[in-house]
């Protein structure tokens, strides 16, 4: 049976349909449709930094179910996946930090981890749960959500919120990351859930201490690391894992 996934970014079964930029098609396309996953690719956004114009989670967030929040020009997906809500928002006023992370929204589990000055406040009143307000407006990006309450965060003040509200933190090193034009990427844009039991990064995590001890904190929690690539891991502002086959 295929359904939507229920928690967003928390697949129960294996991830038959999964929304990204089409910046990253040629580099990961091979990889998903080997794992039967049919990708949606998002077309580039024109509202934002190039460099950042296929990153999904400056495009649309999951709110959890059939329901996911999109900017207007992202509606193609309406037309590929039957039975779904669509919220539309406006896209960014300006192209640059932080107007363009208004959807960049972390949910994991029951807490919503976001930045009130960036988020819209449209989806944010759409989200119920414990709110942990934070500086980083790239919240998802910042963010990797290993199960409802675990996440691999390279943001200290993330990591801060996030462990005295009783979550389960992994702080990695920022360095581990790449993401071209900048000085290094986000775990949480290199990492998605493709399984229950599996984490996939888009490529090899070069830095051997930190590859174990990320190997080591899923494993804890029963989830086996994937690599998409054999390129070093690379942010792509995530993915969205919106239907599951159980």
């Amino acid at each position: 049976m295929i359904r939507f996934v229920e928690k967003p970014h928390l697949p129960q079964g294996r991830v038959c349909r999964l929304i990204l930029g089409e910046k990253h098609k040629k580099v990961l396309s091979n990889s998903l449709l080997e794992r039967n996953i049919a990708p949606i690719w998002l077309k580039s956004n024109e509202y934002v930094d190039e460099r950042l114009s296929g990153h999904c989670d400056l495009m649309a967030i999951h709110l959890g179910g059939n329901v996911l929040a999109v900017q207007a020009d992202a509606t193609q997906i309406c037309e590929l996946i039957n039975n779904i809500e669509l919220i539309q928002t406006a896209p960014p006023i300006r192209p640059e930090y932080p107007y363009d992370a208004g959807l960049n929204i972390c949910i994991a589990g029951d807490k919503l981890i976001y930045n009130p000055k960036s988020a819209d406040p449209k989806i944010i009143s759409r989200l119920n749960g414990t709110k942990l307000c934070c500086r980083q407006g790239y919240t998802k990006c910042s963010v990797c959500v290993v199960d409802e309450n675990s996440i691999i965060t390279a943001d200290n003040k993330i990591a801060a919120i996030a462990s005295a509200a009783g979550m389960n933190v992994l702080r990695i090193s920022e360095t581990i990351t790449d993401l071209d034009g900048f000085e290094h990427g986000f775990i949480g844009g290199a990492s998605f859930k493709i399984n229950r039991n599996e984490m996939a990064f888009t490529g090899i995590i070069n830095d051997t201490a930190e590859r174990l001890r990320i190997e080591r904190f899923l494993n804890e929690r029963g989830i086996h690391a994937v690599y998409l690539t054999e390129e070093s891991i690379f942010d792509i502002g995530s993915a969205i894992p919106i239907a599951e086959e159980i």
